[in-house]
């Protein structure tokens, strides 16, 4: 296999007697191609001095815009553009200018190729003369490639300088008598030029000359790639931008790795293939290996390798060796070369592991690039960097579209026309989508293209479908659930939602979504799940793919229809549904008169969101296997007759018919939520002394509500007791032995009816306590005290005349409201102490009866927000500029107020803003 060269002289000239020996015993090229795999690409730099230059163009353009602009010109450009190739085209040439700028000079020495459009007029301009001249200089140089095409004249004309040509050089003549040599450079390099290989493209059709061209120049750039795309739309500030990425540059000795992420059918090989093409020709070997996935597949890492040095190396009797040999030759070899190498379409990070590359042992200046659905394997490897590549901006998806159902960039008007935002609303910017509808309505008729966008919400196109289902086969089967579950029911709504609800079904969402988002099947934004319309319907299909007109056989039902049909079909006996989401903003008629005994029949039901109660018939039971059950508005006074709810985790019947939920005690082992909110008909709850892994009781708005079971009090995994307007409730009876040690969250709020706090014995780790519109209640138990973890207390429009003096024990209080508590009289004396050090915001606003705030009001050393308005107080303390965090005081409306004491406001407030002293009003 033989080792690295001994000396630098040996490593440049083995390029050069290579490429000698290549041309006296070598196949041609062709054949040496079709030796390849046909899913590879390389080429050999047999120049050593090519990889020293840079190119930022592959094309520049030099013609005379008066002849040929907003024509021919304008052609050549955009076909080149739509076939990959990197054209430069002066827009900004100046007709009349009589020297070439610098900038323009520059932009030719940075081509690969240059084409000249000889036009009539094209001699008469200076400026097209030492354009010209210039690429003569290249050619000879350091051998730019340069193709002629004559638009409108005579090639004889062009290399004689005769007839048109001659008349513009004989103007010149006389111009530059003093600067003949300049005319003696312009012709050689015009007859120079006008032999080299080219096109008369006079008489004939315009669109086959500049296919010919196009092909020409795509050869001439061994684009292995752009002589086989089309349409190639909004990719090329893609590449430029990744060009920047991989920091490409004769000095940089770094090996830089890139992977290209994104969703099925977005166009991560394109891009990667097009860039392949615009760099390729820098380095002294490269490869571009398709599909590598599919290779592993049906070979193993071996075939990968082998085509990897057959294309770098020009290795070609690899089927003897080893796979351990074979890797050792990976290692030993390419450390020699600076390499570009691109593995499209990884979708299992062993596939890279396997390849035996260390990126730290290639040659310097060597660049990577990936291609892959699953960002985690590309995290994983240790990329530099990830570029997602983005959908089709509505520009870019209508010229895309255009092209491929109109065969045009500016289609005429037409009725089909006026379908195409519904067709781009469908596709949502993904290229795939729109490249295999519009190529579908290609040549069809506006009727043809109705029926089949109908088609289309009913049946995705296959060819579309079997792309991303690639993506879904390769999950994990929870990680499926999860895709399914999403697509059919919860796509943009919020994360936390979501995950709640799967992980109460069993899965694992805290992995499943994370993956999911790696492989592009879904995106967060704003918090909010959010999925392709295309894997939305992905995802449907595969729900109904084996039955799809019997729904009583799919796992899942979100339309209204289905879950009536599936209903009906339960009723006989037949059904697989295991989740029903059905969506609450679909308004059928038919759901008002929907047979509800046929849910009691589908004994498979884990999940259950129903937004409608207007049903006929009874419930005679729910799945036993149900872990997830909301039904927004249930119709029933209580829960059918119990069977063994052993699953069940949680229980959401807001707004419900429901006057208690069961009688006696049940055993639900799992149980963790239940929300009876806004629940009128509600008049006590039930025992849940049996139901121990209770976290969160939710009775808000429960009006009619007047008795608390007791056992609620035994709870002591309860966290949040939510009991806001109830307002019929007088009293909140936890029980002798309560034991909520759990409890952080204690919501009474609006119950206008209680006329005494509860005994908070046994809450000892409560955090929130909110009292606040509780208009009957006049004392607030000692207990309180016990509470010293309690940070939130409000007591914002009670009766109540005094705090006990216990509330000095709650030393980690930071907010306490006693605003609108129109009776307080003797509280002040009583809470300022020490022990009240965390306390952050103090509201007395309106509270009539209070006229003295006390001097120890100095110790509420953490204090930032005061607010006293409508106090009765005639003077503040002293000890008030003590409180040197303070960063709000209200005194709106203290009309007794004689006085301001020196405040604290000379120091800087915790939270950086400047102090605000609200609406002061002083007595005279």
């Amino acid at each position: 296999m033989g080792s690295k060269d001994p000396s630098e002289k040996a490593r440049v000239w083995r390029p050069k007697f290579k490429a000698l020996l290549c041309c006296l015993q070598s196949p041609s090229p062709m054949d040496s191609k079709l030796q390849d795999s046909a899913c590879s690409s390389t080429h050999q730099s047999t120049d050593p001095n090519r990889n020293t230059r840079l190119y930022k163009h592959d094309v520049f353009l030099s013609f005379r815009g008066t002849d040929s602009r907003n024509n021919f010109i304008d052609h050549l450009y955009h076909n080149l553009i739509r076939k990959g190739v990197f054209a430069f085209k002066d827009n900004e040439r100046l007709q009349k200018g009589e020297s070439i700028s610098s900038q323009l000079l520059q932009a030719i020495r940075d081509s690969r190729v240059s084409i000249i459009v000889f036009s009539r007029d094209y001699a008469a301009s200076t400026w097209c003369l030492d354009e010209m001249a210039t690429i003569a200089q290249c050619k000879k140089e350091f051998g730019q490639k340069v193709f002629s095409v004559f638009y409108d004249v005579d090639p004889s004309d062009v290399r004689k300088q005769s007839g048109v040509y001659g008349d513009a050089f004989a103007s010149h003549t006389k111009r530059f008598q003093k600067d003949l040599s300049k005319i003696k450079r312009w012709k050689r390099a015009m007859t120079d030029l006008a032999n080299s290989a080219g096109w008369d493209v006079r008489d004939k059709p315009e669109f086959t000359e500049i296919d010919k061209i196009i092909q020409k120049v795509i050869k001439e750039l061994d684009h292995r790639f752009s002589g086989f795309a089309d349409d190639l739309v909004g990719i090329q500030p893609c590449v430029k931008e990744l060009e920047q990425v991989l920091k490409i540059n004769p000095k940089d000795e770094d090996v830089r790795v890139l992977g290209i992420w994104g969703m099925g059918g977005i166009g991560k090989t394109t891009l990667a293939s097009v860039l392949y093409d615009k760099i390729s020709y820098m380095f002294d070997a490269h490869c571009f290996i398709e599909n590598v996935s599919k290779s592993y597949r049906e070979g193993s890492a071996i075939s990968v390798q082998r085509q990897i040095l057959r294309r770098t190396l020009e290795e070609q009797d690899l089927d003897k060796y080893s796979p351990s040999e074979i890797a050792g030759i990976i290692r030993n070899r390419l450390s020699s070369r600076k390499l570009l190498i691109v593995l499209d379409n990884v979708d299992e990070r062993e596939q890279l592991d396997q390849l035996a590359i260390n990126t730290k042992l290639l040659g310097r200046g060597s660049r990577i690039i990936i291609t892959s659905r699953d960002k985690h394997i590309l995290e994983s490897y240790g990329i530099d960097a990830i570029h997602n590549v983005s959908l089709l901006n509505s520009q870019d998806a209508s010229e895309l579209f255009f092209r491929k159902a109109f065969k045009s960039d500016h289609p005429s008007s037409s009725t089909c026309m006026e379908l195409t935002p519904i067709i781009l609303e469908y596709a949502q910017g993904l290229p795939l989508a729109i490249k295999v509808v519009g190529s579908f309505l290609d040549k069809r008729n506006a009727s043809q293209w109705r029926a089949y966008l109908e088609r289309l919400k009913k049946y995705p196109d296959k060819k579309l479908t079997d792309v991303l289902q690639v993506s879904f086969e390769d999950l994990q089967n929870d990680d499926k659930e999860i895709f399914l579950h999403i697509a059919c029911f919860f796509r943009g709504d919020k994360e936390d939602y979501v995950k709640r609800i799967l992980a109460t079904c069993g899965l694992q969402p805290n992995i499943g979504i994370p993956v999911l988002e790696e492989r592009s099947l879904i995106t967060i934004k704003n918090q909010e799940i959010h999925m392709h319309d295309m894997l939305q319907e992905l995802g449907k299909k595969l729900v109904r793919e084996r039955y799809p007109e019997e729904p009583a056989l799919w796992s899942r039902l979100w339309r209204c229809s289905n879950f009536e049909n599936a209903l009906m079909s339960a009723e006989a006996g037949t059904n697989h549904v295991k989740a029903i989401v059905l969506d609450q903003r679909e308004e059928m008629p038919e759901c008002s008169q929907l047979r509800i005994r046929g849910l009691s029949k589908l004994r498979d039901l884990k999940l259950l969101i129903l937004y409608h109660k207007n049903f006929l018939g009874s419930l005679d039971f729910l799945s036993p296997n149900l872990q997830y059950l909301a039904w927004h508005g249930y119709p029933f006074p209580s829960l059918p007759s119990f069977q063994p709810y052993s699953r069940l985790v949680e229980l959401n019947l807001p707004y419900s018919n429901v006057k208690r939920l069961w009688e006696g005690n049940k055993n639900i082992p799992h149980l963790e939520k239940v929300d009876l909110s806004y629940s009128v008909d509600l008049i006590e709850t039930s025992n849940f002394e049996w139901n121990a892994k209770l976290k969160r009781l939710d009775f808000t708005g429960c009006t009619n509500l007047i008795h608390i079971h007791p056992s609620i009090g035994l709870l002591n995994q309860l966290a949040y007791l939510c009991l806001q307007n109830c307002s019929s409730l007088s009293n909140l009876n936890l029980g002798d032995d309560c034991n909520l040690s759990s409890l952080r969250v204690l919501c009474l709020s609006g119950c206008t009816n209680l006329n005494k706090s509860p005994d908070f014995t046994g809450l000892s780790n409560l955090e929130y306590l909110d009292l606040e519109n509780c208009t009957s209640l006049s004392t607030v138990h000692e207990s309180i005290g016990a509470l010293v973890m309690l940070k939130f207390l409000s007591l914002r429009g009670c009766i109540i005349i005094s705090m006990p003096k216990e509330v000095n024990n709650m030393i980690s209080l930071q907010t306490l409201d006693l605003s609108r508590c129109l009776r307080l009289r003797y509280p002040l004396g009583q809470i300022y102490s020490s022990y009240l050090e965390s306390l952050i915001s103090l509201d007395l606003g309106t509270c009539h009866f209070i006229d003295n705030i006390p001097d120890s009001i100095g110790v509420l050393t953490c204090l930032e927000r005061l607010n006293l308005e409508e106090c009765q107080c005639s003077h503040l303390p002293d000890t008030i500029k003590k409180l040197s965090r303070l960063a709000y005081l209200n005194l709106a409306d203290c009309s007794y107020l004689e006085r301001l004491p020196e405040l604290p406001f000379d120091s800087a407030p915790s939270g950086g803003s400047n102090p605000v002293i609200s609406d002061v009003g002083l007595t005279s």
